[in-house]
């Protein structure tokens, strides 16, 4: 089964708040709901939240005002509030970004079966609408409905293909299922879409390696790197393929690296020993093996008896 990696590399998404014009309201509220806007925009979101409830109070059935008031609970993580503002909403005007809003803080919530519900209404007023297929394709992947999700990104895509976002994350659904062409198909068409997404490049290059393109994946987390040159990660992975390659100095060089942005990385310091050793700088390897063993990465203790000590015991 694929695994839930697609939790921590997706695209995060962002609220849909979007900002609307009230045409029924009385003047008094027209400036309620004005400075519940101003607050809005400016983040000061408890303030919104008092205009837009004052607002409420002397029109409560008008569901726009429930609908803001919910959006600036949502930024002040009261998404529990929020839901039954956004419910109100529904109740008085089931318009399609009620649905969509009450879809996506279900999600923050972890409400996946309500969240899926939500943006299933909300397709039955806008069928075309390739956000609410990523909304849902996320969600399902999330509920472990992998076909689903990817059948939702498909769709998104038909209906824009303009959106790297889609394509990373189908990408990474593709390559959980084991299916690396069409993972490398995606992630290479999300780069072509966007040539600073770091994500796709990070992912393309795993894929790279399962199908043994190392070279490919070299190149590819270098562009990650490039992008985010304080991310260890992709020094330690492109570090190994250079060892496996051979490229002893240079994988050395990644290592270093990673030392100096985490002076007390036991690993760092033992994959640079093996990467010395194997070209055999030898004093240099064995610092790097104790100053591992030090810093607890007690593997190094091992090498240390084996490579380190050999002349003393010939002695």
């Amino acid at each position: 089964m694929p695994t839930k990696n697609i939790k921590s590399i997706i695209a995060v998404i962002l609220f849909l708040l979007i900002e609307v014009t009230i045409s029924s309201c009385s003047t008094s509220q027209i400036t309620k709901y004005d400075l519940g806007l101003e607050s809005y925009n400016s983040g000061r979101y408890r303030t919104a939240v008092e205009y837009f409830t004052r607002a409420i109070w002397e029109d409560p059935v008008n569901a726009e005002l429930y609908f803001l008031r919910a959006n600036a609970k949502v930024k002040l993580k009261r998404n529990e509030e929020a839901i039954l503002d956004y419910t109100t909403a529904i109740k008085l005007d089931p318009e399609m970004k009620y649905y969509q809003n009450r879809g996506l803080t279900y999600i923050e919530l972890k409400d996946y079966k309500n969240a899926i519900s939500d943006f299933n209404e909300a397709l039955t007023i806008d069928s075309e609408n390739s956000i609410l297929y990523f909304s849902r394709g996320y969600t399902n992947a999330l509920a472990d409905n992998y076909n689903n999700a990817i059948d939702d990104y498909t769709k998104s895509i038909q209906l824009d293909s303009t959106n790297a976002k889609t394509f990373v994350n189908r990408g990474d659904l593709w390559a959980d299922a084991g299916e690396s062409q069409r993972a490398i198909f995606d992630f290479t068409t999300a780069v072509s879409l966007n040539e600073e997404d770091e994500l796709a490049y990070f992912n393309r290059a795993k894929e790279f390696v399962k199908i043994g393109k190392f070279e490919k994946a070299i190149d590819d987390y270098s562009k990650a790197i490039t992008l985010n040159p304080t991310n260890t990660e992709y020094y330690f992975l492109r570090g190994e393929l250079k060892v496996g390659a051979g490229k002893f100095l240079s994988a050395a060089a990644d290592y270093t690296k990673i030392i100096s942005l985490e002076p007390k990385n036991g690993n760092a310091y033992y994959n640079r020993g093996i990467s010395y050793a194997n070209i055999n700088i030898k004093d240099s390897a064995c610092d790097d093996f104790n100053r591992a063993a030090e810093l607890g990465f007690f593997e190094a203790y091992e090498v240390i008896n084996k490579y380190c000590k050999k002349e003393e015991k010939k002695k």
